[in-house]
């Protein structure tokens, strides 16, 4: 199953936001970058990553569209 990213942030709260929303959906997530953009918070060439197996795709992006998020 391939990872799809679906959100980048420099902000990883912003994405704790959506990653729980999506979990409370059942749907599993998983944050790249997470502990290098908090080892290095000052390069911001580091962004976090929220990505989403393929498969659940067109789940998230229903929700997405009720969040606007997209």
């Amino acid at each position: 199953m391939s990872l799809i990213t679906i959100k980048k942030s420099h902000n990883i709260s912003d994405l704790f936001i959506l990653k729980s929303r999506l979990e409370s959906e059942g749907i599993k997530c998983f944050l790249l970058n997470e502990f290098t953009t908090q080892l290095m918070p000052h390069m911001l060439s580091f962004e976090v990553e929220l990505q989403v197996y393929g498969t659940d795709l067109d789940k998230v992006k229903e929700i997405l569209t009720e969040v606007n998020q997209i």
